[in-house]
């Protein structure tokens, strides 16, 4: 598929685009800046540092007409929102006059941006500022009107002009109002900034492979048609989809810019790469809900969760963190249908209930078993959280915590809007929804976690989304429990192992000047995922597959020249290498392996590897897909060890040959010397081994199908990955590059 298919909003290049400007710091960025008092002066350089980085590349204010597009990329979790927040700061610093914040598309999301930019920009007491949200119907033509009023005192030259900030749901209805109203106005000469949060949902083009536009897009090109001079930012945490649409979308990015996470961010790399499990903890299959048969009473592994998480706030309550204006919060996050999240909530109720008849009374029958299972939690929480107070303690404020604890279904099951929560009002919540907790949503001070839910269809960016647990907890990271099914747990540490790769691709390419029109995608993953929903991907993607474990070239005899050269490496690992022979007992001199090691250094092999070449596309494609996952396992393992196999044939005087198959194009005939119980040859491909690469190198005079012709000495590498090391690469395949 070619870029050129699909209804695509084609880009116009920015008359600035060819060099950037220099932002300078003024009162309203700085003020924020000091007045956030949860950062660290090193994590306040930083966002000053990469803020300031993010402007430049957006449009001059005092530039003439033109508009780009930039892709922010952050972690989930991790401060998106502080970036952005502390963006349009610096742009009214700078003389943008209007920024407009496509905040979600639920009512939760866009309440909780509408009051963290109200709050970290201190709205009400600067008066620098007019804040709309187009929530409630919240901004019409009386709104319009004051709009008109800053812009004319802007052009008057008024120093009390105020920017104006409008945020609005990401929602077709909400930014077609938005677009109408503004249409009546003069903004030629505005300069503008469209901020996109969670930018790769909702707002690409879902439909361009069927030559339409989905309607939220539309919308999207249509207010920016309004703006001859803005810049619009895509925020995410997973830019697959993003980066993969046409590069002549419009919301392709220009720029892009990888956002640095506080040193008090807990992370996937923290939870399921170096937690050694022990904050993971396993939702057996026959504890998840099945539709067609529902359970009748919760599940264990939910009690034992519930269990954990109120032996962390009664720790909380005795380190009187409830005083601190901070929060406790789990989260149970089953699927989709609201009849789920109204069953487990009838479990949390019934069980804190129940909880709380039985602490309140030691006479009970069941007391003392109740106090045994909550020790045990608590025993459990001790091992990765330090503190000074004992379970004895623990059970002192145990009923407290129970009691004092806050149920709330996020969803539209009773009201017609997902409810935002009263995080002032308790200390201590238990949520439970599916969409409403869902990617963009903050969960206060989030300690335990419980998902009873499957992977879906596999899509990367929405498993990574439900993420919530990620976040700011450095502090209370030993409280932290998270239940996930084998599926998830799989899936969560497949995806953490391989983003990191990414980033550090996507950040060493931006910091060479290049741009992310430039960086060729390539996404490590699972073989049971793929980046992101396949009616957004309009780039055309390779990704690799093995042969029954292999991974075999289909054309290596193609072009004299280049076998030539293919052969020169393949001399070069034998004569490099140390290699004996290997053999077994009846093996004949065909089934002989004249050089044979199972200690080579795979990061050695590969400068070897790298230099090997294909005239076919594909075979080439493949080619480098192997390499960059042979890489990335060398970038976590550098001492691996591989197998090597250099097969008999003519280069050690073996007459060995093959023959073409007479499809079009041709492929060598029965590439794999195959199995003899004569003479005890358990076949090539058996050779495999079941821990490590192994390579096994060809080499056959290959004959036409009519045998008229024969080229000699044909190197044929096969490769070999054991189940444990499999992972699908998916690579674009060749584009022409700008410039």
């Amino acid at each position: 598929m070619s870029d050129e298919k699909g209804i695509i909003s084609v880009s116009k290049v920015a008359a600035n685009m060819t060099g950037k400007w220099s932002p300078v710091h003024g009162d309203a960025f700085n003020d924020m800046l000091e007045a956030n008092n949860a950062l660290s002066q090193e994590e306040k350089d930083n966002l000053s540092k990469e803020t300031t980085l993010i402007l430049s590349d957006c449009i001059d204010p005092s530039g003439k007409d033109g508009v780009n597009t930039g892709l922010v990329i952050g972690y989930v979790q991790s401060g998106k929102t502080l970036s952005f927040t502390s963006l349009t700061a610096l742009a009214r610093d700078n003389d943008y006059r209007l920024v407009i914040l496509l905040a979600g598309t639920t009512n939760n999301l866009v309440e909780q941006s509408f009051k963290r930019l109200k709050d970290d920009l201190n709205t009400d007491a600067t008066r620098e500022w007019k804040l709309f949200s187009t929530q409630q119907k919240g901004f019409q033509q009386s709104e319009l009107t004051r709009v008109d009023m800053e812009l004319s005192k802007w052009r008057r030259g008024n120093k009390r002009a105020r920017t104006i900030l409008i945020i609005s749901m990401k929602q077709h209805q909400h930014i077609e109002n938005l677009s109408t109203l503004l249409s009546n106005s003069e903004l030629s000469d505005v300069p503008t900034l469209i901020i996109d949060d969670e930018g790769d949902q909702a707002g690409i083009n879902t439909k361009a492979k069927r030559d339409e536009e989905s309607t939220t897009y539309a919308r999207i090109m249509e207010l920016r048609k309004l703006f001859p001079h803005h810049s619009y930012l895509l925020y995410t945490a997973t830019p697959q989809a993003p980066l993969l649409i046409s590069r002549i979308d419009r919301l392709s990015p220009d720029f892009g810019r990888v956002l640095t996470p506080g040193t008090k961010y807990v992370g996937g790399q923290d939870f399921f790469v170096e937690g050694d499990n022990k904050f993971i903890k396993l939702i057996p299959v026959n504890d998840v809900p099945d539709k067609n048969d529902p359970p009748t009473s919760p599940p264990e592994s939910l009690i034992t969760a519930l269990r954990d998480y109120f032996v962390g706030v009664a720790i909380g309550l005795l380190e009187e963190d409830d005083f601190n204006g901070n929060n406790r919060s789990m989260m149970i996050h089953p699927a989709v249908p609201k009849d789920e999240h109204l069953m487990f909530a009838r479990w949390v109720k019934q069980t804190k209930e129940s909880w709380s008849i039985i602490l309140r009374d030691e006479s009970h029958d069941d007391y003392s078993e109740l106090v045994a299972s909550f020790e045990s939690s608590a025993n459990d929480l001790f091992k990765t959280y330090e503190t000074e107070f004992t379970f004895k303690d623990v059970l002192q404020v145990l009923f407290d915590a129970i009691e004092e604890t806050a149920v709330e279904e996020l969803n539209t099951r009773e009201k017609n809007r997902i409810p935002s929560v009263d995080w002032n009002g308790e200390y201590s919540w238990i949520l439970v929804g599916g969409i409403g907790l869902d990617r963009g949503f903050t969960v206060e001070g989030l300690t335990v976690s419980y998902m009873p839910r499957s992977t879906g269809v596999g899509n990367a960016d929405n498993i990574q989304q439900r993420a919530r647990f990620f976040g700011y907890k450095r502090s209370y990271l030993g409280l932290c429990r998270i239940y996930l099914t084998d599926e998830n747990i799989h899936a969560f540490t497949d995806y953490v192992k391989h983003e990191e790769f990414i980033r550090k691709s996507i950040r060493t390419h931006l910091e060479q000047g290049k741009t992310l029109k430039e960086w060729r995608r390539t996404y490590f993953l699972d073989k049971d995922l793929k980046p992101t929903r396949s009616s957004v991907i309009l780039l055309e993607m390779y990704f690799s597959r093995g042969r029954q474990g292999w991974i075999v070239p289909d054309h290596p005899f193609e072009d004299p020249e280049i076998v030539a050269e293919n052969r020169e490496v393949a001399d070069s690992i034998i004569s490099d290498f140390s290699f004996q022979q290997y053999a077994e007992p009846g093996w004949t001199d065909k089934q002989i392996v004249p050089a044979f090691s199972d200690n080579i250094k795979l990061a050695e092999l590969l400068t070897k590897l790298a230099i090997l070449r294909y005239k076919s596309a594909d075979d080439n494609l493949q080619h480098s897909a192997l390499l960059l996952g042979l890489e990335r396992l060398v970038s976590e393992q550098p001492d691996m060890e591989c197998s090597f196999y250099a097969l008999s044939g003519p280069w050690s005087g073996v007459n060995a040959s093959r023959t073409l198959n007479k499809s079009t194009p041709a492929k060598v005939n029965n590439l794999f010397q195959g199995k003899n119980d004569n003479t005890n040859y358990p076949g090539a491909r058996a050779l495999a081994s079941t821990k490590q690469i192994t390579f096994l190198l060809h080499r056959y005079d290959i004959n036409t199908p009519d045998k008229s012709k024969t080229i000699k000495d044909v190197p044929i590498l096969t490769v070999h990955v054991p189940d444990h090391l499999v992972e699908r690469v998916w690579i674009e395949k060749e584009f022409e590059r700008e410039g």
